[in-house]
């Protein structure tokens, strides 16, 4: 593994307000799911732990969240459209602990179903797929012919260390890569940060002379102000 790459992929970049931006959740749910929460409960006082490790330190800066904080943030917020965060909790507690996984939102792979998360345990012979599932501690086990539980063909590995996340589908030019722009989404031919067109085009510059300033295409130029609309 590239140490160099692996550190990068840790290092603070981001402040709540800017991965809630970027994952498509409120700053105060990405603060929640990073830090825990104190909270009543049938009029007790009650804490939700965090669901992550954050690589920074909050005590000491904003910024507290690296890039493998922000992919975890990312699946984070893909299961819960489909489950309920207590599910969640359990099923991460159990690859955690039972499973020996340090960060189980990036080295499983889970699968929804009913509202539970399931991920794999073994293949069997014929190729089929044993789910155990991770939100009831690993009770229960099925049998799936699903062909793959790959993690998401989003992200851009490098021995194993993420470094690149397509956070728009690949389908779009543009993508977060922590070796360019300090971990800031940019285009994903011409290195351009998505700052740079919004601002310009905020200023009433046109496609062409936004182009002609910062050296991103045209099709990159106008898939960001389409996301940014």
């Amino acid at each position: 593994m590239d140490e160099r790459l692996a550190q990068r992929a840790r290092t603070p970049r981001y402040t709540m307000a800017e991965a809630g931006g970027l994952v498509g959740r409120p700053a105060e749910t990405v603060r929640r799911w990073s830090l825990g929460h104190r909270r009543r409960y049938k009029g007790q006082p009650a804490t939700d732990h965090p669901l992550i490790v954050v690589d920074g330190d909050p005590e000491k800066s904003r910024i507290v969240l690296s890039f493998l904080n922000l992919l975890e943030l990312r699946m984070l917020s893909s299961y819960r459209d489909e489950a309920a965060l207590q599910a969640i909790r359990r099923a991460l507690d159990f690859a955690g602990h039972e499973l020996g996984e340090p960060r189980p939102l990036l080295s499983r792979r889970f699968h929804v179903r009913g509202g539970e998360l399931f991920t794999k345990f073994a293949e069997t012979p014929d190729g089929k797929q044993l789910l155990v599932n991770a939100s009831r501690h690993g009770q229960t086990t099925l049998a799936t012919l699903m062909e793959s539980l790959a993690v998401t063909d989003d992200i851009d590995y490098s021995n194993e260390t993420a470094h690149r996340w397509w956070y728009h589908t690949r389908e779009a030019p543009i993508l977060v890569d922590t070796r360019v722009a300090g971990g800031h989404p940019i285009t994903a031919s011409t290195g351009v940060r998505l700052d740079a067109i919004t601002s310009r085009s905020k200023s009433g510059y046109t496609t062409d002379e936004i182009a002609r300033d910062t050296g991103a295409t045209k099709d990159e130029i106008e898939s960001v102000l389409r996301l940014a609309a």
